[in-house]
Parts: C-alpha cells; structure tokens; sequence
C-alpha cells in the first residue's frame, strides 16, 4: 500500500476495510471509554496534521503547537491541501468541538430528567452522534494515513 504512487486510487473497498480496523478498538467500550478514546484519536489527528504543515509546507512547530484542530484546519486550508479531505475533516472538527465542549453535559442531563425510566439498552442521541462521529474519524484516519503513506495530497 506505500508505493509512494500518486497515481494510485483508492477504492471503497480499502477505505471500508481501512476504517472498520480502526473501529475495532472501539468494541466493547463504554459510552467514557469511547469518548476517551475519540478525543485521543483526534489529538493524534491533529499532531499529524500539523506535523504534515511542517514537513510539507515549512511551518513552525511551536507556531503550531497552540493551534486548535479547526485553527489547524483553516492552515490546510490556506496551503490548499485536497478539499474532499478537507471536507470531511470540517465534519470531524464539528464532532470534535461538540463531543469535546456539550456531549458529557448533555447526555448527563437527559439521563437526569428521565432517571430510571430509560430502558435497559436504550440507545440514545449521545450515544449516536459519538458512533456517528467515531465512525468518521477513524474513516479520515486511514485516508490521512493512505493519502500521506502514498504522498497523494
């Protein structure tokens, strides 16, 4: 797979199977644990994107080192980085900022009103969205992780 070929595509089958292998250190989690774990893999995200500013476009680690994922965005942005990956990475900061910021408020809440009458295996709107979120972050890290490993950006 890192043939450093830029003229290799990537089929719905790689990225499927590429994202369903990140998936699998979610399994068997609870609702924290994988919530821990989305905010670690988006902390190494963006690490790896601002290494990439770094090595690819001559930026300064420490200029960088402050910056949020969505200020780390709008830096690709600037240096033009594929917009189909920049795309989804505008969803995985929107997660990010949520689950980060409201997710554990709100999920405290709702189970707070409603107490004991949620049934047993109730699969909430929190829950969801992290899945949903989790889901696509683990997506855009096989296609951070192909598109580098085959210098395609």
């Amino acid at each position: 797979m890192s043939d450093n070929n830029p003229d290799q595509e990537l089929s719905q089958d790689q990225i499927r199977l590429g994202t369903e292998k990140g998936l699998k250190k979610y399994k068997k989690l609870s609702f924290l644990e994988e919530y821990a774990m989305f905010m670690g893999v988006a902390q190494l995200l963006e690490l790896g994107l601002k290494n990439l500013l770094v090595e690819k476009h001559g930026y300064d680690l420490e200029k960088l080192e402050r910056k949020t994922l969505g200020q780390t965005k709008k830096e690709l942005e600037k240096v033009k980085l594929r917009p189909d990956f920049l795309k989804l990475l505008e969803s995985v900061v929107d997660y990010r900022n949520y689950i980060a910021h409201e997710i554990l408020a709100n999920r405290g809440l709702y189970f707070s009103i409603v107490g004991d009458k949620v049934p047993e295996g109730h699969y909430d709107k929190e829950h969801r969205l992290l899945h949903k979120a989790i889901y696509e972050l683990e997506q855009l890290v096989f296609l951070f992780q192909w598109t580098d490993e085959n210098d395609a950006w």
